[in-house]
């Protein structure tokens, strides 16, 4: 695979926590593999583990909440596979908020000779209004050999200082970046990027996912610009959608236009170690042989992947079958299928959203994009790996094929709709049905993607000619906060934020 290394003027100095950095305390010895702690489903490096949550990003806090506590999810396995097993007589946890996970390692049978997990438990870290706090836990085996292993989790305050957005005529590609305050000065990174691009932040890195003819994926570096670190091929004619991280060296990036789901190492500078495997999801493709690979969410030692299964013989019709999988992290293998309400469950710009409060994944179904009436907001839970088998939300109430949205709270959300006569439009809606929405702004050209700023304002990206650009709305009021769009140069498509 071909590196493409691109040097950056510093124009910004974006500094990133990263979510999950894992780090072991000095070469690990034989003893090191009698436990391991496993954060999010997967296991950390032998030896200690430290871990970095910003609170509210649903990579890490379980509640995707920014309620000022950061709930981590957190295992301990004793005898590693792969390395020589011990008689283990016992396993002790200590440390502030690690009752939880306590619990579950006295569920477990002693003596233990094979490799064996406890299940995953909260470690709740609460700011009590500092801006970061931190706890340490130790998971202490006994037997005939020992292991004493420390878990530090680290919840660092929500907010953010600048918006990274791929703006695009789908010619040309630009990266740019934005002040989340005011006067929000517009800066101009020296990263070329390709001209159907997506922008994602996932366990702490900063991603642009070049698609359709780009096919790479392209790290950028944060540590004091947007350099790009590396910018690895995903295959010829792969159409990258989506990027999820799951641990420092593991990735999964979703290949719309191939059967295969690629497993890959984001921590790497040469790219012919980019690629760790494959998940063959081809047994789920619909006539075409391709299943559509789209969206990415992972929970829990869990990768939810949605698939369109769109008819290419028929123009990419909706088959009205759509499917989400789950992958086990662990294993690298498909453990799940939840068949959806909706067909074609769309995201151009965005992720798959986690639902304030609840942690169920929320999807949007177009099926049929250019009609109205047989697509909504539908609920997954990832725990239970069951849909709703209903829309919340449908297309009818709010008035169009909903293109990208955001939950703000049970009761208030923003969804970009496309109407019957193609028109885009943002509206104002109440998820409990209880209000009729509300429109908020019209376009007749693309409004791509509606974010929550760290600011607390509702940023949308506005591609309508001759003012196109990031308009900010007040979801307290729904109004405007600024006259005039932020200018960005060329139309804006993707937003992500980054401290």
């Amino acid at each position: 695979m071909e590196t493409i290394t691109t040097p950056a003027r510093l124009r910004h100095a974006l500094l990133l926590t990263a979510l999950l950095v894992r780090a072991a305390a000095g070469a690990p010895a034989a003893d090191e593999c009698l436990a391991t702690w496993r954060v999010g489903g997967v296991a950390g490096a032998l030896g200690n583990v430290a871990v970095t949550c910003r609170d509210g990003d649903a990579a890490c806090d379980r509640d995707g909440t920014a309620d000022g506590t950061c709930r981590v999810a957190a295992s301990v396995c004793l005898n590693v596979a792969g390395c020589a097993p011990g008689t283990l007589g016992g396993l002790e946890i200590t440390g502030a908020a690690g009752a939880a996970v306590a619990a579950q390692a006295a569920a477990l049978g002693f003596p233990a000779t094979g490799e064996t997990c406890t299940a995953p438990a909260e470690v709740a870290v609460a700011l009590d209004g500092a801006r970061r706090r931190r706890v340490t836990l130790r998971a202490r085996v006994s037997g005939a050999r020992g292991d004493d292993d420390r878990l530090r989790v680290r919840c660092v305050r929500a907010g953010g200082h600048a918006a990274v957005v791929v703006t695009t005529d789908f010619e040309t590609g630009v990266l740019r970046t934005v002040a989340t305050q005011a006067p929000r000065r517009v800066g101009s990174p020296d990263v070329p990027i390709h001209s159907d691009a997506v922008v994602r932040v996932s366990g702490g890195m900063v991603f642009v996912l070049n698609r359709f003819l780009g096919d790479n994926v392209q790290r950028l570096d944060t540590r004091g610009g947007l350099g790009t670190r590396f910018q690895c091929s995903t295959g010829p004619a792969s159409n990258p959608h989506d990027i999820a991280v799951v641990a420092p060296d593991k990735a999964y990036v979703t290949r719309y236009d191939r059967a295969e789901l690629w497993v890959v190492d984001p921590s790497v500078t040469d790219c012919a170690r980019f690629r760790r495997g494959t998940v063959d999801l081809s047994a789920f493709a619909d006539g075409d042989r391709l299943p559509e690979m789209s969206q990415l969410a992972a929970v829990d030692g869990a990768l939810f992947v949605t698939l369109q299964r769109l008819d290419r013989r028929r123009g990419f019709a909706s088959t009205g079958s759509s499917r989400m999988v789950v992958v086990d992290t662990a294993t690298d293998e498909v453990s799940g299928e939840i068949v959806l309400h909706g067909g074609n469950p769309f995201g151009d710009a965005s992720g798959i959203v986690h639902e304030p409060g609840t942690g169920n994944l929320v999807i949007a179904s177009a099926g049929d994009i250019f009609a109205v009436g047989d697509g909504g907001l539908e609920r997954i839970d990832p725990a239970t790996r069951t849909a709703a088998g209903t829309f919340f939300v449908d297309e009818t109430t709010l008035g169009g094929n909903i293109l990208d949205f955001v939950l703000l709270s049970p009761t208030k959300g923003y969804a970009v709709l496309q109407d019957s006569a193609l028109g885009n439009e943002l509206v104002a809606f109440d998820p409990t049905g209880a209000t009729p929405p509300r429109t908020l702004w019209a376009k007749e050209a693309f409004l791509p993607d509606v974010v929550l700023g760290p600011d607390g304002f509702v940023w949308l990206a506005d591609q309508g000619l001759p003012d196109p650009g990031i308009r900010l709305f007040d979801p307290v009021t729904d109004t405007p906060v600024l006259a005039r769009p932020l200018r960005v140069g060329l139309p804006p498509f993707s937003i992500v934020f980054v401290p």
